[in-house]
């Protein structure tokens, strides 16, 4: 009888698995960047004059 090869140890993917996230993160950055480009918000101001 013959032994069945010893299969070499599966590679791990949870490298890929960063790579996508942050391709994924990097992606929802610019459109979030984009969308705030093209609406401006107003500028509030932080205290109130004084109404003498």
């Amino acid at each position: 009888m013959t032994e069945p090869a010893a299969q070499p140890p599966r590679k791990s993917r949870l490298w890929l698995v960063f790579v996508a996230a942050f391709v994924v993160q990097l992606a929802v950055w610019i459109a979030w960047f984009i969308l705030a480009s093209r609406h401006p918000v107003a500028e509030v101001p932080l205290t109130t004059a004084p109404s003498r």
